[in-house]
């Protein structure tokens, strides 16, 4: 699917912006007239481009909300939000303007959620000698007698974003209006390598996600309104190596989605180019880094890829050979027990369709292979394109699954 960019890269983060309209988070007009003002591979303009039109839909909610027109106001704020996110993305680590756009992101979602009907609760979940931010969404659930029903026990999802997502962004990306329109709690968060815990704490990411899920767990055990049977991981994007990880160390996950799958990060890299990433692992250091600095200059997909490994993961091109490998559900996949979806795409440019299956042949429990195709304009990483018919297969399979808990 190609909307406007001959660059992947682009063209995909373009086209992640304008999927978050199915729940107000674009408008693909706005979008639309962004890019074109955008040159192939300029990272400058992109980020001179979104942000003039995030600071515009911005003013539009100011200017709303002074009037008291809140619908229209939460619909600009929650757009703003995801153009500063996206101003953002292609920011180098250590560009002073990028913790001041994403901060815009975050306080302009926040506006959001002060609008709408429901409460939502800012959480600070205790991680090791710090917190982990999150935002803690309960389903409406008073009756008629006026009484308090917020108490009553329900399904929880916990999304997990990956390597790029921050906790905000989540909000879209995992449907969480969906999920709460049938009476599911969510939690979203930001665990190290994202959001707030790698730009304010500089916390890297890590391979062993039991050890983060499970902070969030005990959590979770703190609320009344969770139903501790029917408790769901959904890992989006990177997030579905994490959410199967934690899946097979900790018993309290009921059922897990991968959305996408990510089954091992090594061999995704490799995948294609396997006699090239044969010699680069043998290569030495100093002329794998020469070679990746080279790449970054021709290629705008690789130089963000560097530079934002360099970023979560803490390492240089060279170094990022041994750290890939950390990342691969080979060796854990068959503790995997409970549940489990596995969603592919068919055109997925960064995840390749094949691990899909080794990764459903690996997990020991009951497993279900969704693949989306490019005619159903789902068939890219995490289906953005159509998102209504991704989030519909993942809520209605997690329905079938609880409704016999």
């Amino acid at each position: 699917m190609n909307v406007h960019f001959e660059d992947t890269t682009f063209d995909y983060q373009t086209l992640r912006a304008m999927s978050y309209a199915t729940y107000g988070g674009a408008e693909p007009g706005e979008c639309l007239t962004t890019v074109e003002n955008i040159g192939e591979g300029n990272f400058e303009e992109w980020f001179t481009e979104w942000r003039r039109t995030a600071d515009r839909v911005a003013e539009t909610a100011r200017d709303a909300l002074d009037g008291e027109h809140h619908e229209t106001a939460r619909g600009a704020f929650f757009r703003a939000h995801n153009y500063y996110r996206t101003a953002e993305f292609f920011l180098d680590s250590d560009d002073p303007r990028r913790r001041p756009t994403y901060e815009r992101s975050r306080e302009t979602f926040r506006s959001a959620l002060d609008l709408l009907d429901n409460p939502v609760e800012q959480v600070e979940i205790p991680y090791e000698d710090t917190t982990l931010p999150g935002y803690w969404f309960s389903p409406e659930t008073g009756g008629d007698d006026g009484d308090d029903s917020s108490e009553q026990s329900c399904p929880t999802v916990v999304c997990l974003g990956g390597f790029d997502s921050i906790a905000e962004e989540l909000y879209f990306l995992c449907g969480v209006p969906s999920a709460l329109s049938r009476g599911y709690s969510c939690l979203v968060f930001d665990g190290p390598g994202q959001g707030a815990p790698l730009r304010v704490a500089g916390l890297r990411a890590r391979p062993d996600w039991e050890a983060v899920v499970g902070p969030v767990l005990d959590f979770l055990e703190g609320k009344s309104a969770v139903d501790e049977t029917r408790i769901a991981l959904l890992g989006a994007s990177m997030g579905g190596y994490y959410a199967p990880r934690a899946a097979a160390f900790d018993e309290r996950v009921s059922a897990c989605i991968a959305f996408d799958h990510c089954f091992d990060l090594w061999s995704a890299s490799a995948h294609g180019q396997e006699r090239i990433a044969e010699l680069i692992d043998y290569a030495p250091g100093v002329v794998v880094n020469a070679l990746a600095e080279l790449g970054a200059r021709f290629d705008p997909g690789a130089r963000w890829q560097l530079q934002n490994s360099s970023w979560v993961f803490g390492t240089d091109a060279a170094s990022l050979r041994r750290t890939l490998r950390e990342y691969s559900l080979r060796d854990v996949a068959d503790r995997i027990t409970c549940p489990t979806l596995a969603l592919a795409g068919e055109d997925d440019h960064l995840i390749p369709l094949p691990l899909v299956y080794e990764f459903v042949d690996a997990v020991s429990g009951p497993t279900t292979l969704r693949v989306f195709t490019a005619e159903e304009g789902a068939g890219e990483h995490c289906q953005l394109g159509n998102l209504s018919l991704a989030h519909g297969e993942i809520y209605d399979w997690l329905d079938e699954r609880f409704s016999d808990v």
